[in-house]
């Protein structure tokens, strides 16, 4: 491979062994900048091509050789050591391979950022130093009777016996050393980050006492998000992550997320990140999640408000730290849960959904005002199967999910609308059940056919309108039959007409009359408003009964069979005291 043009200086070289101790075979001594020194502003700038990406990575292969900065032992490059200062000014502290794989993933092997690290750490750079290793101070062995030794208790007891000063053997990558950055490479670092960005302290005790396996976890969670393997493509790079972020609380308190990572062109606009190894309680993390809710909670007064400040509208004090965030909802937050085994994990992810349940949980279907986007997963799937795989828990859904889909709450938008369409469904068909034994037993129309529903028909009697027609038949009926009665009678006794009334009108009766009745309706009426005394037949004469005994009624005589009751009822004796119908 020839040589790239886009390092700062030195010829070529090949690596060493794997143990990234720098050498390597030298492939030109060729100083390209004639100086064979490199400068200050070499390491933080790195001129390149138009496209910036290294060739082996816009190819696609990996790198094998490398030009050797002459001016540095280790021949590491202004370039290179400039991403390293990148990748450390976010991370804080890291191993090699943690720094290998953001700073330089197209090198086939870490011993060039490891050569670079070394250079750094020069008496003449002071930009990086190491901080311990990931076992700890002091490794440790397991001994005689299940007590521990120290590595090199181990060492001395080994040489007693045997003469033999043999290494013990570790897990592979056990022993890896942490890399920080110095005050001065912080500093420099800056310079590599987005303008304002907030370095904070350079964590100078990281790593020095128990290996930082937080801090480790943290790093591997922003390499398998941003790292160049990860599955399916790396979300944003290094320098849209910030570390030991800071969100400021009332009394002076802070709520300090592990990671946050804005990267809107990549589908994240803004995502905090926690990440726990199983060293706490559930309640710790709720707790975490408590104080995120109360940050969220805080507001300020619109500035351009025109009017007296108090009418002035609260705006949300987190929008001004994230303005990135979608509208309409808060930023997300993700579980990185490790240190433990998957059905222990699970077991806290199941913890939060009820100690976090007032965060999450909407108020109704779809409404997550100030409700807080929750996400879980799995440190070591994330690990594995990178961000786009389906590793991801939102709270409130029911299945695992990619980023992009938890993050957007598919499954749970979807789930709520089948839900909520099965509910509809289930609805109408009880409310077309409940309408089809509304149906009205005489006209047979169900309770939303009626424009009044009171009016409606329960499905056990008729409703108004059948009612009223029975009704109205009913009275048909009775005022039929009560005609046909009248009608068989004597006609009225004043006009001749039929007893009941004229046929048809309103005063006709609807009931039979009496059999001494004599007037219709509107002739009693009449003679009752002139104040007239009823109608007293006149006594039939002794013959006349004779005769109707013998051959019948008079025909010339309707009202024979009333004239007979008014001489049994008032007698010529009574008439002559002046009694009579009243």
């Amino acid at each position: 491979m020839s040589g790239s043009q886009d390092e700062d200086e030195g010829g070529q070289w090949e690596p060493g062994g794997e143990d990234g101790d720098g050498g390597g075979r030298e492939l030109d001594s060729q100083d390209e900048d004639g100086g064979g020194q490199d400068s200050e502003p070499d390491e933080l700038d790195g001129q390149g091509d138009d496209d910036e990406r290294p060739a082996a990575e816009r190819t696609g292969k990996k790198r094998t050789a490398f030009v050797r900065a002459k001016a540095y032992p280790n021949g590491s490059t202004g370039p290179l050591r400039r991403d390293i200062l990148q990748v450390l000014g976010v991370l804080k502290a890291a191993t090699v391979k943690q720094v290998w794989q953001l700073a330089a993933p197209h090198h086939e092997h870490p011993n060039t950022v490891a050569s670079a690290l070394r250079d750094m750490a020069l008496k003449e750079s002071r930009l990086a130093e190491q901080r311990g290793s990931l076992g700890g101070p002091d490794d440790e062995e397991e001994g005689a009777g299940g007590k521990k030794k120290s590595l090199a208790q181990a060492r001395a007891e080994r040489a007693a016996a045997g003469g033999k000063r043999a290494r013990p053997t570790a897990p592979k990558g056990s022993n890896a050393k942490i890399w920080g950055l110095t005050e001065l490479g912080l500093d420099a670092a800056a310079a590599t980050l987005p303008v304002g960005r907030k370095m904070g302290n350079r964590a100078r005790s990281l790593g020095r006492g128990t290996g930082a396996p937080h801090a480790m976890a943290v790093n591997d969670t922003i390499v398998a998000f941003t790292g160049a393997n990860t599955p399916g493509g790396g979300i944003g790079v290094i320098s849209d992550w910030t570390t030991e972020a800071s969100h400021p609380l009332p009394g002076g308190r802070q709520q300090i997320a592990d990671a946050v990572l804005i990267a809107p062109a990549d589908g994240v606009p803004v995502l905090l990140v926690e990440v726990d190894l199983h060293n706490g309680t559930n309640l710790k993390i709720a707790r975490k999640i408590d104080g995120y809710a109360e940050y969220f909670a805080q507001t300020y007064k619109d500035p351009n408000h025109e009017g007296h400040p108090s009418r002035a509208k609260q705006l949300p004090s987190w929008r001004r730290t994230y303005p990135t965030a979608p509208a309409g909802t808060l930023p997300p937050i993700a579980l990185v849960l490790g240190g433990a085994g998957p059905r222990a994990i699970d077991n806290t992810i199941d913890a939060i959904h009820d100690l976090a349940a007032q965060h999450w949980e909407p108020r109704r279907a779809f409404d997550f005002t100030d409700k807080i986007p929750l996400l879980a997963c799995h440190l070591d799937d994330l690990k594995a199967k990178g961000p786009h795989a389906a590793i991801w828990w939102r709270y409130g859904s029911t299945n695992w999910q990619t980023l992009t889909d938890a993050l957007a709450n598919t499954d749970y938008i979807a789930a709520t609308r089948e839900r909520i369409a099965a509910e509809k469904k289930a609805a109408q068909e009880q409310e077309h059940q409940r309408l089809e034994a509304t149906r009205c037993p005489g006209c047979n129309r169900r309770e939303d056919e009626f424009r009044y529903r009171p009016h409606a028909s329960d499905g056990t009697r008729l409703c108004t309108d059948c009612e009223e027609q029975a009704r109205k038949d009913r009275a048909r009926r009775q005022l039929l039959a009560a005609r046909a009665h009248n009608d068989a009678l004597h006609p009225c006794y004043t006009c001749h007409g039929p007893l009941g009334g004229p046929h048809g009108s309103r005063t006709e009766l609807d009931e039979p009359a009496e059999a001494d009745r004599l007037e219709c309706p509107p002739c009693a009426s009449e003679r009752s408003n002139h104040g007239r005394r009823p109608i007293l037949l006149d006594l039939p004469a002794p013959r006349q009964v004779r005769r109707a005994a013998k051959h019948g009624p008079p025909d010339d005589d309707p009202w024979w069979t009333v004239r007979l009751l008014h001489a049994e009822r008032w007698p010529k004796e009574a008439r002559d005291r002046g009694k009579g119908p009243s």
